[in-house]
């Protein structure tokens, strides 16, 4: 009695399985078919989309600069429809726009919310490292969005000299700007005259382009420093030029460990060096009196000549020697 209702059951079981499997084998094969017909570098397409090829006729200027950009080279230029790249990519499918002309039938990311126009280009730059964090950046919370610096319809300088601001865009990254610096300044025009100062970082050559740049630092799109800085510190961010400055030293100067902005500021000023003051009114800020008078009183006074307390104390920044307690070797 037990074994023929044991065999029962195991038969049963064997018949569930069996149609578990046939089951599942079917959709397996049914999701192959559908992945072949579909490859990775293109989007499935439906009777919406028209191809950029039909902005052309109505858009022609915006068409002629866009197809020099970046995204229009990543796609073949005479086969756009159905590709990753085109109008179509931004402003969503064409077709209802084409027939009526009417400008509500189309995706416009200029007049868009800032979040929801930043979030069509995150759906392919949201996986790139430096705009990982641009949700809840200080730029993001401000209510920038990406159109905010750069250009969709772009047109690098010499493509169409018959327009004034193609030629005063940038020709990398797609700025708005003729370089970095001038986009930034839009927002952070007190930073604007750094780059005129005796002692800067944004120095210039005769193109108005300069090595360093906002980016050098900062991470626009968002960090975990402060300032939005590409570090987790000022500190950092700094050694990553001045390496020489990190140590460690044997005699550490207490400011310089703790905040290279104590004394010099990073984007200009009209002293050596950036510092923020000249010496040695700067050092007075903390060393008002000590072993000799510090405080400048004759006109002659060694303290006040020159280089002052950087005659004796040259290793401002720390020492290694044995005897360097006072850093002056």
């Amino acid at each position: 009695m037990f074994p023929t209702r044991l065999f029962k059951l195991v038969t049963l079981g064997g018949c569930i399985l069996a149609a578990v499997l046939w089951v599942g084998s079917s959709s397996f094969s049914q999701s192959v078919t559908k992945s072949a017909a579909a490859p990775s570098s293109t989007r499935i397409v439906s009777d919406e989309y028209v191809g950029s090829e039909a902005c052309k006729d109505c858009h022609e200027d915006q068409f002629k600069n866009f197809s020099h950009t970046v995204h229009a080279k990543l796609a073949n230029a005479k086969d756009w429809k159905g590709k990753v790249t085109g109008c179509e990519t931004c402003h969503g499918p064409g077709k209802a726009h084409t027939a009526e002309g009417d400008p509500a039938k189309i995706k416009i990311p200029a007049k868009m919310k800032p979040d929801e126009a930043s979030a069509g280009c995150q759906t392919c730059h949201a996986q790139m490292n430096e705009h990982a964090m641009w949700r809840g950046s200080k730029h993001e919370s401000a209510g920038l969005s990406c159109l905010s610096c750069h250009s969709a319809h772009h047109a690098p300088a010499g493509v169409n000299p018959s327009q004034l601001f193609a030629s005063m865009q940038s020709e990398t990254k797609m700025l708005k700007m003729r370089t970095e610096a001038e986009t930034c300044f839009q927002c952070h025009g007190d930073m604007r005259k750094a780059q005129f100062q005796r002692s800067t970082h944004i120095f210039r050559n005769e193109d108005r382009e300069s090595r360093m740049t906002c980016s050098t630092c900062h991470e626009p799109h968002g960090s975990i420093g402060a300032k939005m800085m590409r570090t987790a510190s000022v500190n950092e961010t700094c050694y990553t030029c001045h390496a020489e400055k990190r140590g460690p030293f044997l005699w550490e100067h207490s400011p310089v460990r703790e905040n290279c902005n104590t004394c010099h500021k990073p984007h200009g000023s009209n002293n050596n060096n950036l510092l923020i003051a000249r010496a040695p009114m700067l050092c007075q800020q903390c060393h008002i009196q000590g072993r000799h008078q510090t405080v400048p009183g004759r006109p002659n006074s060694g303290f006040a000549m020159s280089r002052a307390c950087l005659n004796c104390h040259s290793q401002i920044h720390g020492s290694n020697h044995p005897s360097g307690i006072d850093l002056q070797r």
